[in-house]
């Protein structure tokens, strides 16, 4: 039987019958995106809606982000966790004239062996709704490691006014979200000059 659940950021669901006592395994992503922004624990045959307020991730008002997990995402038991760093921790790391909007990574971890989990059955569907984000908005893969890499990985995402949308396979890299800085400011000015005196 197919089951669904949607939680927000910060609140664990906890199915009946299922524990899982283990401390999550740090893993090389996780380092690199240190901060848990929702855990939820998982069926084989059950998906999931997680939405992240804004204030979690960018500090930017309206917006949010959502993870959706298909039914078949996972044939195993799992805790599937949500992860985040600080826009500024990668600021650094893109092109000049970059700014990053959003930044995000999952920890999974199959609850009967405690072995983190790679990869995906059926990828999981990222979605994040910001003022800042744009036509001109990129998304990109991050490589954990001692001098992490930034990967151009936006062939696939879709976007939609100020909606990007982006499918994610894998637990082994994060991602991030850059707007130019120009849009950024026209768009900040904008706001400036709308006569709501802000």
């Amino acid at each position: 039987m197919r089951m669904r659940t949607k939680i927000l950021a910060g609140v664990a669901l906890l199915l009946a019958g299922a524990t899982f006592a283990q401390q999550m395994p740090s893993t090389p992503v996780s380092q690199e995106f240190p901060h848990v922004l929702a855990t939820v624990d998982l069926q084989p045959g059950q998906s999931a809606s997680i939405t992240v307020p804004d204030a979690y991730f960018t500090g930017a008002a309206p917006g949010e982000m959502t993870i959706y997990i298909p039914t078949n995402a996972f044939q195993d038991p799992v805790r599937f966790q949500v992860m985040a760093a600080s826009n500024s921790r990668w600021d650094g790391m893109v092109k000049s004239g970059l700014k990053v909007v959003a930044n995000f990574a999952y920890r999974v971890v199959d609850t009967r062996t405690g072995e983190p989990v790679a990869a995906f059955r059926a990828p999981v569907q990222y979605t994040v709704s910001d003022g800042m984000i744009d036509g001109h908005s990129v998304y990109w893969a991050v490589e954990p490691g001692a001098s992490p890499k930034i990967i151009d990985a936006n062939a696939h995402s879709s976007i939609h006014g100020n909606v990007l949308s982006h499918p994610t396979p894998t637990a082994v890299v994060g991602w991030i979200v850059t707007t130019p800085k120009a849009d950024l400011a026209s768009a900040m000015k904008g706001r400036g000059s709308s006569g709501n005196g802000m």
